[in-house]
């Protein structure tokens, strides 16, 4: 299993091993060759003290409790960009498209907001495809600089636009969750769901469902808060519902959102229902374009509302 975690002073020698190989410095900008000991001490001190005042943070990855490589994000000319470095014997094992998606997560998980940049040499291939498997875009060329080749070496901006993150929700989140909520015109169209007066009462109906079992995860959207998705039980069903900010309406965000929850909590494969108001056919896509298949009808009193509402069931088996 690999894990993604800060490095102590035990792994200073795993550390210098990884960065001390002519072909990883090679590709990147920031490596000298040959380095000793202490440059591998004072990257790591320096990474430390990065991450205290907010300009990065840079993590080790490890395979089974094997140290295999590092990387991180960081903040140049006030981008956002990632990085990372395999070791040269655990190449060609498809770590790095792992470590690469770990560090998207971990940054989306900080709510750091906006496109994230990844750059490399053009003579390096290979780094390109990991960062196209991720969903990362050519923007454009430039001119990066290697200390290991002593030189200005071509290089190859990519961007990562527009990406679906699902997250624990954070303190922070609610404000912009209770906001959305207080939508009319969707508050009209869900026609369910409870009403709140407060963000607190808003914020503390959710704590309580995640300490009852429920499953709440944030929906960001280039790490803004886009909405939200939760999976309960209802009469000892399980159901999946959620709920999307008017500004992200419309591009393919709740159905991306869904699937990846789907993906996570490994519910492809057992029955899941869901509930959507007849006259709100958008939301009955979603859950179409996601395997849900409509098997049957109800309807109940919604206090949105204040009528009778008729609904359509949906079930993924």
């Amino acid at each position: 299993m690999l894990e993604m975690k800060p490095l102590t002073d035990a792994d200073l020698e795993a550390y210098f091993d990884l960065f001390n190989d002519p072909g990883l410095a090679r590709n990147a900008g920031t490596v000298p060759h040959p380095i000793d000991l202490a440059w591998a001490r004072e990257r790591m001190a320096s990474r430390l003290e990065g991450e205290a005042k907010g300009e990065m943070k840079d993590r080790g990855f490890f395979d089974d409790g094997q140290y295999v490589g590092n990387g991180g994000y960081f903040f140049r000319d006030g981008e956002l960009e990632i990085g990372y470095s395999v070791h040269r014997n655990a190449r060609g094992r498809g770590l790095a498209t792992r470590m690469a998606r770990m560090i998207v997560a971990m940054a989306r998980e900080d709510r750091l907001a906006g496109p994230i940049v990844a750059n490399y040499f053009t003579d390096n291939p290979a780094s390109g495809r990991v960062l196209e498997k991720l969903g990362f875009v050519k923007v454009g060329l430039e001119t990066g600089t290697s200390m290991a080749r002593e030189g200005d070496i071509e290089s190859q901006r990519t961007e990562l636009r527009g990406d679906v993150h699902l997250a624990d929700p954070a303190a922070s989140d609610y404000p912009i969750l209770f906001e959305q909520h207080q939508d009319k015109e969707a508050q009209w169209q869900a026609a369910g769901g409870r009403v709140f007066d407060s963000v607190e009462a808003y914020q503390l109906f959710h704590e309580n469902s995640l300490a009852a079992g429920a499953t709440i995860k944030t929906i960001l959207w280039e790490g803004n808060v886009a909405g939200y998705l939760a999976m309960f039980k209802r009469d000892g069903v399980p159901e999946v519902s959620y709920w999307l900010g008017r500004a992200h309406w419309g591009g393919g965000i709740a159905t991306k959102a869904l699937a990846e929850l789907l993906d996570q909590m490994g519910t492809r494969n057992c029955a899941l229902c869901a509930r959507v108001a007849k006259d709100h056919p958008a939301s009955g896509r979603v859950l179409e374009k996601c395997g849900f298949k409509r098997v049957g009808e109800d309807s109940y009193h919604s206090d949105i509302r204040g009528v009778a509402v008729e609904e359509y069931l949906y079930r993924l088996d």
